[in-house]
């Protein structure tokens, strides 16, 4: 069989900030550049990349959006630690987009509520009574807040917040935070406020359930903030 038989299409150029990017992501992957360690000036990367200052800052910036680099201004680019956060930022114009068409949304709430189901369900197994004593004093705030949407949000996002200090892990911490900072900002208080006294409720369930140190049933915590 000839190749060119196929479809192909011609390959196209990689640009230089590309290929400066790729390769040092490669010395920052295998350990060569290790966290902490400041790379060359730029005049040296432009010298040993043969390219020019755009290239090289282009690549540099593209670092910088992974976490893989931080750039200050007077000082040299230094290898960092990629986090969850950098991961989040990374995406969140594109989830903050997605949300702006109606079934995107959809799926973004039911993720949001899967999510929720087995952080409810982790925290009732490991949970102490300072946390149920934290968990009751949110959950009073959030009684006295039914028909203040914003109060009653703040309240909300400090009840599930609770919940998952609950089983001490800062990655799901983080991409909580950025799940509901992303569904909040494309929802409209009109819509949600009439729920806030059934969304009360549904909280006395979740913290019961916790409290009982037993897992939540399904249709306990699928409940909108």
């Amino acid at each position: 069989m000839e190749f060119t038989s196929f479809p192909l299409k011609p390959m196209k150029k990689t640009k230089l900030s590309d290929s400066v990017a790729e390769e040092l992501e490669k010395l920052i992957i295998n350990n060569t550049l290790k966290e902490g360690d400041t790379l060359p000036s730029e005049r040296e990367l432009m010298s040993a990349f043969d390219v020019g200052r755009p290239s090289v800052r282009e690549a540099l910036m593209k670092l910088s959006q992974k976490g893989l680099v931080e750039i200050k201004s007077g000082e040299k680019t230094r290898v960092t630690k990629p986090c969850t956060q950098t991961l989040m930022n990374n995406v969140s114009g594109l989830a903050i987009g997605l949300l702006s068409q109606k079934d995107e949304k959809r799926q973004f709430e039911h993720l949001r509520q899967l999510f929720e189901i087995a952080i409810v369900r982790e925290a009732a197994l490991v949970r102490s009574e300072d946390d149920l004593k934290k968990l009751h004093a949110v959950l009073e705030q959030n009684k006295t807040h039914c028909q203040d949407y914003d109060a009653f949000v703040k309240s909300d996002i400090a009840f599930h917040r609770c919940i998952i200090d609950m089983i001490d892990n800062p990655m799901v911490s983080s991409l909580y935070e950025s799940l509901i900072s992303w569904l909040i900002m494309t929802r409209d208080p009109a819509d949600y406020t009439p729920y806030h006294t059934q969304n009360y409720h549904e909280h006395v369930m979740i913290y019961t359930a916790i409290a009982k140190g037993i897992q939540t049933k399904q249709n306990n915590v699928c409940e909108s903030i």
